[in-house]
């Protein structure tokens, strides 16, 4: 009943609200009729704008305050030792200061009064619940008890056994000889190395093995970061059977690569993880990638497209025909952008299919299928099997060769819409890319509607982000556009709790959008270079990767350096 009211109290307020987006109304409320939870449960899934929202409007209904906890530089030290500090983190109700008999407490759920009454208990006193933003609750508590690495005093412990208690590092050729702890401490390892990766929002973990040590690195936000301290290198036989068990992998094998899948559940989520081992000269290494299902799928606006290329975009995906290609190298975004189009167009009208190798997220009302090369389900097999399944739109993982290639532009020039990848540096490249792999240059002329070239930047932290005034001579140097007599302010890096020190917080794309014409196509069917292609495209309007990238720049959402990391000119 309560919840009843809340849904109507919120509906109402959101017609007046400016400061949410449409895009997190409608997850919230559509995530709400699927799967029952309570509001609160599902404040998480959204962006921090809409958070603090609606956090003070559940603040408002319930009477109770909302605290902006990221602003909150000191709390009263006392009042922290009113709790245990495993509770606090536990339930995520830090105490922030007591008045008399009152104790004010920030909480993920200040409404679960079971939980208030049992935190009075031991506080011994009353309590005064606030509302905060959860993440901001986390990084409060990591700012006022310190971070909570308990994979490190897992390591630790395995360290500070007796030297004779330890297995030999020099390369065990069984899992039993891999280390003499116990085998539920390796178990135990293997799921904290997962659960911390999938907390710090990595998207890969490594395992690299070297002569005398066993290294652990993440990589976040584009880039890999060593995890310390890493694990004894006598546990590395051990902690890769066990990963290779999971897996369904041959623990045996240790000369030929092996690949494989494991499903996760950490604390309150499920992952996927893939994983792949690959022979070294100090043994296998293992790389995890980690795909988190519950994230919410972005949209075309929060991936980063600019407007223009917005509306560009938008305009093709709308067609009934035709191919779309996004290019880039591996972890660029490409199956991200291809989502957020897919959709875009998801609607009843629509009999959309996909072959994905992974399928990484599920939509609704969409036919989605994984590619499985060892059962003889290739991009090519599958292409022609959903060609005789009546699709409109057609997704295919990946173009990786001319029998795919072939495939995808029949099914464009037959009526269907056809989208995919390609591994191209530039735009223009992915129709000479086509070219050499054989298929004819008047077909890809026809078929090929829209190019997207992307790359994946950091974007700045918000809370800690410096302004300053960037060199003209650098400026002039990679062709900003400068008018005259303006002073140009970008923003640069600092590091700040949020951040993890690191001065960046998410990532967004920057793009090249090509749209072929009567000129470009005429060029193709010449089989002229990409570097004509692009210099034609550029003339009739197409803005670069550079240029996009700069652009994000002006806007203070990324770096001149993270520009010239990922956007060399070709």
């Amino acid at each position: 009943m309560l919840e009843s009211k809340l849904e109507a109290f919120l509906t109402d307020r959101f017609k007046e609200a400016k400061d949410i987006e449409a895009a997190d109304q409608k997850l919230l409320f559509e995530e709400k009729k699927k799967s029952g939870k309570r509001f609160i449960d599902l404040v998480p899934q959204l962006s921090l704008p809409a958070q603090v929202a609606i956090l003070k409007m559940m603040g408002e209904f319930h009477q109770l305050p909302f605290l902006d906890i990221d602003k909150c530089h000191e709390v009263d030290r006392e009042a922290l030792k009113l709790i245990p500090d495993k509770l606090i983190r536990h339930f995520r109700a830090l105490p922030i200061q007591r008045v008399k008999s009152a104790l004010t407490i920030a909480m993920a759920d200040p409404t679960d009064v079971v939980l208030v009454d049992r935190l009075g208990q031991y506080a011994k006193c009353e309590l005064a619940p606030v509302f905060a933003v959860p993440e901001a609750i986390d990084r409060a508590i990591e700012r006022f008890l310190g971070p909570l690495d308990v994979l490190g005093q897992e390591i630790r412990k395995i360290k500070d056994l007796p030297r004779e208690a330890q297995a030999s590092g020099k390369g065990s050729e069984t899992a039993v000889e891999a280390t003499a702890a116990p085998a539920s401490q390796t178990v135990e390892i293997v799921n904290l190395i997962v659960q911390k990766a999938v907390e710090s929002r990595a998207s890969d973990i490594h395992l690299e093995p070297s002569e005398k040590a066993f290294y652990v690195r993440y990589r976040i936000d584009g880039v890999l970061y060593d995890y310390t301290p890493a694990p004894p290198k006598s546990m590395e036989a051990s902690l890769i059977s066990r990963l290779k068990i999971m897996a369904n992998l041959d623990i045996a094998e240790k000369r030929l690569p092996q690949d494989g899948r494991i499903q996760f559940r950490t604390k309150d989520k499920e992952v996927d993880l893939r994983i792949s081992t690959f022979p070294t000269i100090y043994g296998e290494n293992i790389v995890i990638r980690v795909l988190d299902h519950s994230g919410a799928l972005l949209t075309l606006q929060d991936i980063g497209f600019g407007r223009e290329e917005l509306e560009k975009f938008e305009r093709v995906v709308t067609l009934s025909s035709g191919i779309i290609l996004v290019t880039g190298p591996t972890g660029s975004g490409k199956t991200t952008t291809l989502y957020a189009a897919l959709s875009k167009i998801n609607t009843m009208e629509r009999h959309i299919m996909t072959l994905e190798d992974p399928v990484e997220y599920r939509l609704e009302r969409i036919r989605q299928s994984q590619i499985d090369p060892k059962s003889g389900l290739t991009f090519a097999r599958g292409l022609r099997s959903v060609m005789r399944q009546d699709p409109d739109v057609i997704m295919v993982g990946e173009i990786r060769d001319l029998e795919t290639a072939a495939i995808a532009i029949q099914a464009a020039l037959t009526g269907h819409l056809v989208l995919s990848t390609l591994h191209t540096n530039d735009a223009a490249s992915a129709m000479t890319r086509l070219l050499d792999m054989g298929i004819e240059p008047f077909l890809v002329s026809s078929s090929l509607v829209c190019i997207v070239a992307q790359r994946l930047v950091r974007t700045l932290c918000k809370d800690c982000r410096k302004p300053y005034t960037p060199d003209k001579a650098l400026l002039k140097e990679v062709a900003f556009p400068l008018e005259k007599d303006s002073s140009v302010h970008f923003f640069q890096k600092s590091g700040c709790d949020r951040c993890k020190k690191t001065g960046f917080q998410g990532r967004v794309g920057i793009f090249e959008v090509m749209i072929p014409d009567d000129e470009i196509r005429k060029l193709v069917v010449k089989k002229e270079s990409a570097e004509v292609i692009k210099r034609a495209a550029i003339q009739k309007g197409m803005r670069t990767l550079r240029q996009d990238g700069l652009f994000k720049v002006q806007q203070g959402i990324t770096t001149l350096d993270e520009i010239f990391r990922v956007a060399q000119e070709f």
